[in-house]
């Protein structure tokens, strides 16, 4: 069982959010210097959709795309231990489309915070948000072949795979990456949430790199 909630005021346009060891705060340009060390690694920036930054400049470029949050449309949270210290990686929403009532999720974390289960809980407490105060039915992720912890990581979440690989699909630099589709619908993740409450085993999840997010406005 894992405890997982989400808090925030559903009336504002990107509230906090929270698990039992994480806040998650909407990113603002002070984020930019802690979030260096996530983006300037090339392990953790494997599966991105973007090279590993080679400067400060080039990483406060980068979050240049996440600093004007449309939520109508994407928003990202970077993530803190409740206990304190730096931001320890992000997630998002992006591609938003209310007449289909969907979206699509990514997710970073430094690699320091590997294989401690936090990336779970920050996907849990998105999720909630999602699922509740933003009114979706469908979220979707696309995943890298190779990114086998990523994929660990969704379907410890219930995620389906639902096709892919999807040949050609992210470019990123000079080389095209294939993709595979994972989803999940609303009255699955309350399953899952219901069941966890109700102190059901749930799967473990191994550690590894997780890294992964796609869309240019994530």
């Amino acid at each position: 069982m894992i405890p997982l909630t989400a808090t925030g005021d559903a009336a504002s346009p990107q509230p906090v959010l929270a698990s039992p060891r994480l806040l998650l705060a909407p990113i603002e340009p002070a984020h930019c210097t802690d979030l260096h060390a996530l983006f300037s690694d090339p392990e953790a920036m494997r599966f991105m959709d973007g090279p590993p930054s080679r400067s400060l400049e080039e990483t406060a470029k980068r979050a240049e795309t996440y600093l004007f949050p449309l939520p109508i449309w994407h928003a990202t949270w970077v993530l803190r231990e409740r206990s304190g210290g730096p931001v320890i990686g992000l997630v998002n929403y992006h591609h938003r489309e209310n007449w289909n009532n969907r979206l699509e999720i990514g997710f970073a974390l430094r690699r320091s915070s590997w294989g401690k289960g936090f990336m779970r809980e920050a996907i849990a407490a998105l999720l909630d948000h999602c699922f509740g105060a933003l009114d979706i039915h469908r979220v979707e992720a696309t995943v890298n072949p190779d990114n086998q912890a990523g994929i660990r990581l969704l379907e410890a979440l219930k995620f389906r795979f639902e096709g892919g690989p999807m040949r050609a699909r992210q470019r990123v630099g000079g080389e095209f990456r294939d993709l595979s589709m994972y989803g999940l619908l609303r009255p699955e993740w309350r399953a899952f949430r219901r069941a966890a409450q109700n102190g059901l085993p749930q799967p473990p999840l191994a550690g590894g790199a997780i890294a992964h997010r796609s869309g240019a406005a994530a």
